[in-house]
Order: structure tokens, then sequence, then C-alpha cells
């Protein structure tokens, strides 16, 4: 097959993710990854010098294409030759037979009922049948644009993109708050821009960077940037992350990001889609924007960490 194990220099491994980020992301704990690659030999990771695991973006595509298959009803045995063989992947089908679109479309309903037993069900069914890193690729971060999207263009009313949000909130906030640091993580303060109301990028954010090493400090939505530098200094964390899941206005970057980066030594960097949005002036602004992609965004969020002293 195409994955080979090769060893690669350390210098050259900044688009590489080691196992505990790709866990994290797809929902597949490290000790199947490692099934996967000793018992049945299609996915085959990079290694370091020292012989540690790292894995691109293609090997994360790999594994996607391998939960599709056996979700839909594959047996890991057999996963090796359909990959050889190159047969169609027919769309995977959570749940009781119904598409991933059609799930987002029962979940509008129980949002637009503000029916939060049945939106609690829905999202426990995806969850009994999916990792939860591929639940949130393919229903909740596409359900969170639609409905922001659905408000702007006047389908739905603010209520109920508060509803889901909050939701949406509490379960990604249960799940931070039962997880551990992990010991000697380097501690990062994390924060929304100010306006910024939705902290489930953050959120996001925090769960991902935390299976990476990172020991994330939030201090939460429309958070007044003035107030950052104490809290560095307090913690003595290593860098500032603020997420921006809406494109911020000029003042926000050209007043408070970039006071912000004159008052503190350590790198401030931006994720999300107003980062993307806003790259050039966060830039003149001396910020760093690390994009929208939330595992590429982890890694460089620690690159740039891990090299201030």
């Amino acid at each position: 097959m195409a994955n080979q194990n090769t060893v690669v220099d350390v210098r050259d491994s900044q688009d590489l993710f080691p196992i505990s980020v790709v866990a994290e992301a797809t929902g597949v704990a490290p000790v199947t990854l490692r099934a996967w690659e000793r018992r049945y030999g299609f996915l085959r990771p990079h290694r370091t010098p020292k012989g540690h695991r790292l894995y691109s973006v293609e090997h994360i595509a790999l594994i996607r294409r391998v939960l599709a298959l056996l979700d839909s009803g594959i047996p890991v045995s057999r996963v090796g030759d359909v990959l050889d063989a190159g047969r169609p992947q027919s769309a995977a089908e959570p749940g009781e037979g119904g598409t991933w679109e059609q799930l987002r479309q029962a979940m509008v309903e129980a949002v637009e009922a503000f029916d939060e037993v049945r939106l609690d069900n829905l999202y426990n069914e995806a969850l009994a049948n999916y990792p939860i890193g591929r639940v949130t690729e393919e229903l909740i971060i596409p359900l969170l644009r639609d409905m922001g999207e659905r408000w702007e263009r006047g389908h739905s009313v603010v209520a109920e993109e508060h509803f889901f949000s909050l939701y949406i909130r509490n379960k990604l906030g249960s799940r931070w708050h039962h997880g551990e640091a992990p010991v000697g993580g380097l501690r990062v303060v994390g924060a929304c821009l100010p306006g910024e109301q939705h902290e489930y990028g953050l959120l996001f954010f925090a769960l991902v960077a935390r299976a990476r090493g990172l020991d994330p400090v939030l201090l939460g939505g429309d958070m007044p940037l003035s107030e950052l530098p104490k809290v560095v200094s307090r913690t003595r964390a290593r860098g500032i992350v603020l997420s921006s899941t809406v494109t911020p206005g000029w003042q926000v970057v050209e007043r408070d990001v970039r006071q912000l980066v004159a008052a503190v030594s350590v790198p401030v960097l931006v994720g999300g889609r107003g980062a993307v949005d806003s790259g050039d002036a966060l830039a003149a602004a001396g910020a760093i924007s690390v994009g929208s992609e939330l595992v590429a965004g982890v890694e460089a969020v620690y690159r740039h960490i891990s090299e201030e002293r």
C-alpha cells in the first residue's frame, strides 16, 4: 500500500501529527491505531528517529475512510483488501439509516421546537454509532455554521441559535471538565475575541490542545484583551490563543489585538473562520493566524509556543 513506515527528521515534521492529536481528531483510540498498523498493515505512520509515530493529513484521511468502511459493515480484517482494491466508498449512514444531512435537519427541527430532549436523543444516537471526532466534523460544525447562516438570512430567530449554541457549549464543557490536564503541559491562555459570544470554537480547540500536551487556561467569550497580560504573568503561560468564529471588527484588530501584542512577550495566535478572513490585518497587528482547521491549528500553536523560552 502507499502508506509506508518512513523515518523523518523532526525538523521536517511540521505538518505531521503525533498519535494523541490524531486520536482526538478522529475519535479512534491510540491502541486501535497501533492495532491497525501491527495486525492489519493498512495504516503505516511515519516514525521519528526515536521511533515515535507521526501521521500526515493523508493518514488522517485514510483513517476516516477506514471508519466509513467499518460503519458500512465491512469487518476490520477485510478493510485492507477493500482499500487495495480501490472499491468505491459508499456514503456512511448514521443511526437508523438516515444520512448526515437528514440527521442535521432533524436536529434543526428539534432546535426550532426548543425540544432539548429530542435534540439530546439525536446527538446521543450519533455518538453511539460514530466517534466524537467524526460527529463533530460531519454534524456539529456544519450545523453550527448553518444555524448562523439561517439567522443572517432571517430564516431563524436569535433564540434558536442561542439555544443550540448553549446546548453544545454545555456538552463540550462537560467533556472538558471531566478530562485531565497533562502533567507538565505547556500552558497557554485561551479566550474569545471581544464581541465573540460563541465559546464552542474555543472549547473544540482546548480539547484537541490538551491531547497534544498543552495546558489551556480558558477565559471564555467576549474577553477584554487588556486583561490578558496579567493572566499571562500569573500563569506563566507560553502564549495566547484567541478564538474568532466571525470576522472581527477593525477596531478589535487595529486597537485591541495590536495593544495586546505590544503588552506581552509571548506569541498571540488567532484561530477560527474570523482568523482566516482577517489574516493580513492580524499579521499587520503582530498576531499570528493559525487558520480554521482544528488539528493543523493546534499543531501550529504548539510549534509557536514551544519555540519560546
